[in-house]
């Protein structure tokens, strides 16, 4: 019997890898220090600020609201 992959991830450069990876703020909104990604999983980043400890989610479905608008798709209801 033949092993086959199972799961394979699909091919992504590493800038791709790094862009996710990314805090999606560089600065705290309470104390503007730097904020720090300290889970990444499914698409969803939670970060703490490294002076002030206070948190923040970003759900998974920001991310795509955030490229449909870089995409110039985005039309504001009037």
């Amino acid at each position: 019997m033949a092993l086959r992959k199972v799961n394979k991830l699909p091919d992504r450069s590493d800038d791709e890898r790094r862009q996710e990876i990314a805090p999606a703020i560089k600065t705290c909104p309470i104390c503007e220090g730097q904020m720090e990604v300290v889970y990444h999983r499914h698409g969803q980043q939670v970060l703490v600020c490294v002076d002030c400890h206070s948190g923040l989610t970003v759900p998974a479905g920001a991310w795509n609201i955030a490229r449909v608008k870089r995409e110039a798709k985005w039309m504001p209801e009037p």
